[in-house]
């Protein structure tokens, strides 16, 4: 599927190009997750036959965001860069992601939903893919949330959880796979090394049954490779291990999904918190265990068959050991399944938005 490179009235002059799609986000702000659903989303669009140089899209760092995806990219904070993207663009896409809850305030909420009514006010179809909706725990964001998602062309979400939420506020959308399922890589050969990510939640105690899984593999003779996803992941890391809490450890940084399959390809294990490593360590087979710190984890561990960890590190029948051995590595042959479904979820997003 092609645009039509019909220029919308309303482009500004400053900018000659007419974009088909521009992608918004959490982009640009040093989460691997989130920066391989923007990969994700571009690859889609462009195996449906959008060229890049008719992508566009928002990020936090317009350089590096432009140099990883090979599209244009806009500063997100800037009213008039903003104002000036989507007049410039014939679609605004959500690639997946959480960006309508209120876990720690309302501020997303608010700023994807002032987003998506400016589009709205200047004609410009918006649609979101394979996202999480929730939790939304206050009115404002409740209220935000609906109001935005009511006028987009086309809403899918990532998991059941979402669904309901959706379902709660009168709101029809599909159901698709996270777009990083949609990754290929290379089986790790398992060789002894447990994969390990922490990250700071609502309190440090988030962590503790991440922690003291850490400990009891490394006294299984295990060795331990901490995961940072992130920035504020590496430092919550390198802070607990310095200070004798979880096991000594190289804490790696991946810059993408090939590099972290190179982090995970001596591995056997992988215990974790974020969604999108325990997405990638699936993807490279290694048997996993997540932290249900976030309703996301929960539901997509349910989806996975994949074994959580108890709320309680003290639990006497806590036993990371028998957890790994019982993994199911989830399931591979649901895996090769994903992809034609993510890439029929863009397919039928595209033809909402572009017509």
């Amino acid at each position: 599927m092609r645009g039509t490179g019909a220029h919308r009235p309303d482009a500004p002059t400053g900018l000659p190009e007419v974009f088909d799609i521009l992608l918004a986000g959490y982009f640009g702000f040093g989460n691997l997750g989130d920066e391989l659903l923007a990969k994700a989303a571009v690859d889609n669009l462009a195996a449906l036959g959008i060229a890049r140089e008719r992508m566009a899209v928002l990020s936090n760092d317009t350089d590096g965001s432009a140099s990883r995806l090979g599209i244009k990219a806009f500063n997100r904070w800037n009213p008039a860069s903003v104002l000036g993207a989507l007049g410039a663009s014939r679609a605004l896409l959500f690639p997946g992601g959480g960006i309508f809850q209120d876990a720690s305030s309302a501020r997303s909420s608010i700023y994807y939903w002032s987003l998506i009514r400016a589009a709205h006010a200047r004609r410009v179809p918006a649609g979101a893919v394979a996202q999480s909706v929730g939790p939304l725990r206050g009115a404002l964001a409740k209220k935000l949330t609906r109001n935005a998602l009511s006028v987009c062309e086309y809403v899918s979400v990532r998991d059941s959880a979402s669904a309901d939420v959706m379902s709660s506020m009168n709101l029809r959308c599909g159901v698709t796979p996270d777009p990083v399922l949609g990754f290929e890589l290379p089986r790790a050969v398992s060789r002894g090394t447990a994969l390990v990510n922490m990250r700071p939640a609502r309190g440090e105690a988030r962590a503790a049954p991440v922690a003291e899984a850490a400990k009891r593999m490394s006294d299984s003779g295990m060795k331990i490779t901490y995961v940072a996803m992130s920035g504020e992941d590496a430092s919550f890391m390198r802070k607990s291990r310095d200070g004798g809490e979880i096991p000594g450890g190289e804490i790696s940084e991946p810059r993408d999904a090939e590099d972290f399959s190179r982090i995970a390809r001596d591995a056997e294990a992988a215990v974790g918190m974020r969604l999108h490593f325990g997405e990638l360590s699936m993807l490279c087979g290694l048997a996993v265990v997540l932290s249900p710190y976030d309703p996301k984890v929960r539901s997509f561990a349910s989806d996975w068959n994949i074994e959580l960890l108890t709320e309680s590190e003290n639990n006497e029948n806590f036993d990371i050991m028998r957890s790994l051995t019982n993994s199911r590595f989830g399931d591979k042959k649901n895996l090769t399944e994903v992809r034609p479904r993510i890439a029929a979820d863009f397919k039928k997003a595209l033809g909402r938005l572009l017509g």
